[in-house]
């Protein structure tokens, strides 16, 4: 999940910070440290702006387009699916 957002969340997010533990802490300011794949699956358009001002306030940095992390939460998905065997966090 880190990895995924990492990737997609600079610009705005200075790539160098954005490593996948930063991400995940901006992630977990708001669902939780228990994220799993249906938790994302389940987010719409308010949950990715909610993430997206996380990631803003965590970076201290202009928040990222909500189409940013749509993306990430759909990467993310294509590797830890819902119903997964790994679905834990």
């Amino acid at each position: 999940m880190g990895e995924e957002f990492g990737n997609l969340v600079s610009p705005p997010v200075p790539f160098l910070e954005a490593s996948p533990q930063e991400c995940c802490e901006a992630i977990w300011r708001v669902l939780g440290e228990n994220v799993t794949p249906t938790i994302l699956a389940k987010l719409n358009q308010s949950g990715y702006q909610s993430i997206a001002v996380s990631f803003g306030e965590w970076f201290e940095c202009e928040a990222p387009p909500t189409m940013q992390i749509a993306e990430a939460v759909a990467r993310t998905l294509s590797r830890w699916p819902p119903g997964s065997l790994n679905e834990s966090a």
